[in-house]
């Protein structure tokens, strides 16, 4: 009886130990689980960067604002935000010849002209299409074909879908189809 009794007590203690340990590795194991890894936290870091740079645009604001100069915006800003980031408008600004409300794009010039200054943009031979992305109204008309509602078409477009990709999205606005895109696909950009 006496065996029985230390064949018993020797399996309490087994039975105490191992649920014992099998606590502290589990304790262990979740810790371990949820601690990230010193690669997990590189990955994170370069993630964060890497999207923090698709969102940022640079654009160069000169002319009549009071800091000319390389700003860095959101990737969905107007012109007008550009001017605020360059420290707003010099007295001498032509604000009417500026589209406030145009979307940039990254590498762009805003530049702002000095009242009475006759404003021109001067357009070198590789860079004369039309970015349809971020072109005003007038620069879309230039385009063959193009009119003032089917322009308005394309900034509305643009506009509720986030911009185009590609030159072939602008057959998704409403009037523009293959025909009309052969016309203008040699004079515009995204």
């Amino acid at each position: 009886m006496k065996t029985k009794q230390i064949i018993f007590a020797v399996l309490a203690v087994v039975c105490v130990l191992a649920v014992g340990i099998a606590y502290v590795l589990s304790d262990k194991r979740e810790s371990v689980g949820n601690a990230p890894s010193f690669y997990e936290e590189e990955t994170t870091i370069r993630d964060v960067v890497e999207s923090n740079e698709l969102e940022k645009i640079y654009v160069y604001v000169c002319g009549q604002v009071n800091n000319p100069g390389v700003v860095c915006l959101p990737v969905d800003a107007r012109v007008y935000q550009a001017i605020e980031a360059a420290g707003g408008l010099t007295n001498e600004a032509s604000e009417g010849l500026i589209n406030h409300a145009e979307l940039l794009a990254d590498g762009q010039m805003v530049y702002v002209p000095m009242e009475g200054e006759e404003y021109t943009i001067a357009v070198s031979e590789s860079d004369q299409k039309v970015n349809i992305n971020t072109a005003s109204k007038d620069s879309l008309m230039t385009l063959p074909g193009i009119g003032e509602s089917r322009a308005q078409d394309i900034i509305d477009y643009r506009e509720s879908s986030g911009g185009f990709q590609t030159i072939e999205d602008i057959m998704q606005v409403s009037g523009i189809k293959e025909a009309a895109f052969d016309k203008i696909k040699d004079y515009i950009k995204v």
